[in-house]
């Protein structure tokens, strides 16, 4: 008996087939409005342009068969009124006005080109028959083969026994062979019968296709696409494409999978102005594995509205950790720990702006299960530094904003989620006086008031959300000296040597360890008495570019340790320094290390390679970073974070005059001695076609998975064969 998800699978393949529409893969799209003008007609057959005569017609040699009748023989030229046609001999019948061509015949008519060994063309019908025929569109989108190409109308055309595909080659390495095909260019071709054919192998049957050959987009259906999943077995995908409008399309997706059923999605494209575009997707399956339902919906959208109103939204709703890797096929998405969605609606008024915003941020705390945070609404009224007088410049922030908070605690029951609604006010201006008395030496001393209100605060007493309301007041202080600043001029470059010192004082409010936190106006750093000293080195090409950056900088607090392993501590930081260098603009080079006062030694390093073409389509990066817990005594190392030690390579080269590229991703844990992440892309490109592989196996903490694709894709078809197989997530 044949099973529900193969009997899918053939009723969607036999729809496919009926008279409606097949389509390629739509051109890649860019936003745009609508209104463009419409292209203007062509001319009809056989129409004299004003001032130019009918014909005009070159030869070696040409004899007069009968009267109006001539027989041009040798390099022949004929040109005509949308079209140009050459061979070795062509007969002209100007009282019928007929031609015949005989030998290396080729034919231009504007948008399509024709080649065989024999024409007859009627020039005041325009229409015609060339034999043991071949077309080629000029844009390269398609060519057509065939016993006869029979030209019945403007654009219009007729194949007997025909070969249809988008390679431009002697043997194609795919082709669909059809018993007869009527095609319009620039618009569609109708084909009977066509067979699939891989090379000489056929592969598929469809009784009727209606496929677009138009240069933009175009409605139909996408071409049918088959694959294998080991976890969701036999698949095939189809989806029907809507372009009526240059400023909007639409794609509905159906897919079948072999042991979950069905699966449906839509894609909506849309401009409304060149500077109003955006996109939703959304997709949808009911495993008929365990009835779970599994959806995933995205909006995104930039636009100027009235008024000087912008609106930005990025929204990502989705129903588990692991749909994207199911059934997105996003490697990248697969290991996320959430997702966050953003709508902001922004105004400004010189150096005034008004920020309206929502926010839901998405953390996974198991596949299953997340914990949710919103921001609904927030509002922001923020001013950046202006002129004050006498030298100052002042600025502020403000903001009101409703939170929605959940956590996850144990119950008796196991994890329950709880939530909290709180509001908050905060308001904070500042006011900076930069000194400019000498070109080598910058003070700038700047001060902040801030008093953040909260609805809701943490009891200390019982750990709960419900101490009450709560006021945070903290005034912060820093000065900022650069200089003097020291330099000498070389040949080819400039070094600059600057000192510089900055001191930071912030006030205490013991009310803040109650604080509810969200953002980065909830994470301020209080009870500060600080002071970072340090020195940069610049080196710049004589032109401006700079070459190299480097600060060696530590800090000192007079109040709070600032270096603390155990029962050690100082009130001194490591030291760090920073190296960046660029000594061609497509390599650099970036160096950070700190050094622990506690032990003398380096507890970080990491280092970061990168090179490049200049175009920036190969590149490779190599990065290395090694943490160290320091002290032999265990006390001293308790609650200190693991060592750690790890290298990655990433990289994006192009081969074999670009006929491949290659994409790979190391992440190994040389701590541990195991591969985090082992990924590579890999595409051969062919004249009309290309071959895609991706491997990927990667293990973070207690997460594992392993998957390995295959897929074909066809000039301006797409992917047409998509093969996957791997594990689900493994949890040890």
């Amino acid at each position: 008996m044949t099973s529900r998800p193969t009997l899918l699978a053939a009723l969607l393949l036999a729809f496919t087939g009926m008279a409606v529409f097949a389509q390629m893969t739509p051109i890649p799209w860019h936003p745009k409005s609508s209104g463009n003008p419409k292209p203007q007609a062509k001319p009809a057959p056989g129409a004299k342009p004003p001032g130019e005569p009918r014909f005009h017609l070159t030869f070696d040699k040409v004899d007069t068969t009968e009267p109006g009748v001539y027989l041009a023989q040798g390099n022949v030229r004929f040109t005509y009124p949308g079209m140009v046609l050459t061979c070795d001999a062509l007969t002209y019948d100007s009282n019928k006005e007929t031609l015949w061509a005989t030998g290396s015949v080729s034919v231009d008519f504007g948008d399509l080109t024709l080649s065989g060994t024999e024409l007859n063309y009627d020039l005041k019908k325009g229409t015609g028959v060339m034999r043991d025929a071949y077309g080629s569109e000029k844009s390269g989108l398609y060519v057509v083969e065939g016993r006869e190409i029979r030209k019945t109308g403007v654009d219009w055309y007729e194949v007997e026994d025909g070969t249809f595909t988008s390679c431009n080659a002697a043997e194609p390495p795919w082709s669909i062979r059809v018993s007869k095909s009527r095609f319009h260019v620039d618009h569609y071709a109708y084909l009977t019968n066509p067979r699939f054919k891989i090379r000489k192998a056929p592969i598929f049957y469809l009784p009727y296709i209606i496929w677009p050959i138009k240069p933009d987009r175009s409605t139909g259906l996408l071409f049918p696409q088959v694959g294998n999943s080991s976890t969701r077995g036999f698949t095939t995908s189809n989806a029907l494409f809507l372009a009526p409008a240059d400023w909007w399309d639409d794609t509905i997706y159906v897919d079948t999978f072999e042991t979950e059923g069905t699966g449906v999605g839509e894609e909506f494209r849309y401009a409304l102005t060149p500077q109003n575009y955006g996109w939703l997707h959304g997709y949808y399956i009911r495993q008929q594995s365990d009835d779970q339902k599994r959806w995933d919906f995205a909006w995104t959208h930039f636009g100027k509205m009235a008024n000087g109103w912008q609106l930005m939204a990025d929204v990502n709703l989705v129903s588990d950790a692991n749909f994207w890797r199911d059934y997105q096929r996003d490697y990248s998405k697969g290991t996320l720990p959430g997702n966050d969605s953003r709508v902001y609606m922004t105004k400004q008024w010189g150096p005034y702006s008004l920020n309206l915003r929502g926010e839901r941020l998405v953390q996974f705390y198991t596949l299953d299960q997340s914990l949710v945070q919103r921001r609904l609404p927030g509002i922001e009224w923020r001013s950046s530094l202006q002129p004050l007088g006498a030298g100052f410049y002042g600025g502020f922030e403000t903001s009101a904003d409703s939170f929605t908070k959940e956590w996850a605690q144990w119950a008796g029951s196991g994890l329950v989620k709880e939530d909290l609604r709180y509001q908050r006010a905060d308001f904070h201006p500042f006011i900076e006086w930069p000194v400019r008395t000498v070109p080598w030496l910058d003070i700038s001393p700047r001060l902040e008031l801030r008093a953040t209100g909260y609805s809701e605060s943490l009891d200390q007493n019982n750990g709960q959300y419900d101490g009450g309301k709560l006021w945070r007041r903290y005034a912060s202080f820093s000065l900022d000296v650069s200089g003097p600043r020291f330099y000498r001029r070389f040949k080819k470059s400039k070094h600059v040597v600057e000192p510089f010192v900055t001191f930071l004082y912030v006030t205490s409010d013991d009310r803040a360890k109650n604080l509810l936190y969200f953002d980065s106006v909830d994470q301020v750093l209080l009870d500060q008495d600080l002071l970072r000293y340090g020195i940069r080195n610049r080196l710049y090409a004589k032109g401006g570019r700079m070459l190299l950056d480097s600060e060696l900088y530590q800090s000192r607090s007079a109040r709070n340790p600032l270096s603390v392993q155990g029962d050690l501590s100082s009130q001194y930081s490591p030291w760090n320094l920073s190296v960046r260098a660029w000594p061609t603009t497509t390599f650099s080079v970036d160096l950070r290390l700190r050094y622990s006062i506690l032990f003398h030694e380096l507890d970080t390093e990491s280092l970061s390679v990168n090179a490049a073409t200049k175009d920036q389509r190969q590149f490779v990066n190599l990065s290395y970073l090694r943490t160290k817990v320091l002290g032999s005594d265990p006390a001293l190392a308790a609650g200190a974070l693991p060592a750690t030690k790890e290298v990655q390579l990433s990289g994006a080269f192009k081969l074999w005059d670009e006929k491949i590229t290659a994409n790979p991703y190391l992440a190994r844990d040389l701590e541990n001695k195991i591969w985090r992440d082992q990924r590579l892309i890999f595409w051969y490109h062919g004249s009309c076609y290309a071959l895609g592989f991706e491997a990927g196996r990667r293990q973070i903490g207690d997460f594992r998975d392993t998957e390995v694709r295959f897929l074909v894709s066809l000039k301006n078809v797409g992917n047409v064969v998509d093969l996957s197989a791997g594990n689900a997530p493994v949890y040890h």
